[in-house]
């Protein structure tokens, strides 16, 4: 007599703890600048915006101070950090460097069809740049940049690149909103693209580090 079938329940995606769900928006939200330096981060009204509890708001606030992206200040309040210039142009000048690495070693790996959408980005930033969309250009930076790096085969070097960013982002955010976004932001993306494509690690690596020397360049200046 054969035995009866048993049916198999239907696989399903795990969801990630509720504390790490907050952590990666908030790592976003400090990534593409919604925050800016000395900004707090009130553990009740996140709470409520996010329709939750105030213990997971709190788990992923520390792993943020963890992560050196916020700051304890002495009321206990979570913030941004407000950084010496020095400090801030220190970090772009770590983020230039591991960055033109990052590249160097993607630009043989890339995929035409990568190289297609890094293309469409390019195009994309520099519509952001001539509409002045601040928002819609740090968040297509961020996806320009990272469609390079994740194709590294480093996954330890992007995670470094990565925390650099979650710190940088609000800096990148007050440059871009109270300088504007440079005209030669226009075309450098492109010519980034145009480089990989030639399969040029060189070049392509070169005009990454003056993408983000940028500003190495500009919190130097504000240091004198």
């Amino acid at each position: 007599m054969s035995k009866p079938s048993v049916a198999l329940p239907a696989k399903t995606r795990v969801q990630p703890p509720l504390n790490d769900q907050i952590y990666q928006k908030l790592r976003w939200s400090l990534t593409v600048g919604d925050y800016q330096p000395g900004d707090t981060l009130s553990i009740r009204s996140l709470a409520q915006v996010l329709g939750t509890s105030a213990m997971p708001v709190r788990e992923a606030l520390k792993r943020l101070v963890s992560d050196r992206a916020l700051e304890v200040s002495n009321n206990r309040a979570f913030r941004v950090p407000v950084m010496k210039p020095k400090r801030v142009s220190d970090l772009f000048m770590i983020r230039s460097n591991l960055e033109g690495l990052a590249t160097a070693m993607a630009t043989p790996l890339l995929p035409p069809a990568q190289i297609d959408r890094l293309d469409d980005l390019a195009r994309k930033l520099d519509a952001d740049v001539a509409a002045k969309r601040a928002d819609d250009y740090l968040a297509g930076n961020y996806n320009f940049h990272f469609t390079i790096y994740t194709t590294a085969g480093n996954p330890d070097l992007v995670s470094i690149i990565e925390g650099l960013w979650v710190q940088t982002g609000p800096f990148l955010s007050k440059g871009v909103r109270e300088l504007g976004l440079a005209p030669d932001w226009r075309t450098l993306h492109g010519e980034i693209a145009a480089a990989i494509r030639t399969r040029d690690a060189g070049l392509a690596r070169a005009l990454i580090e003056k993408d983000i020397g940028w500003g190495t360049h500009h919190f130097s200046q504000l240091d004198r």
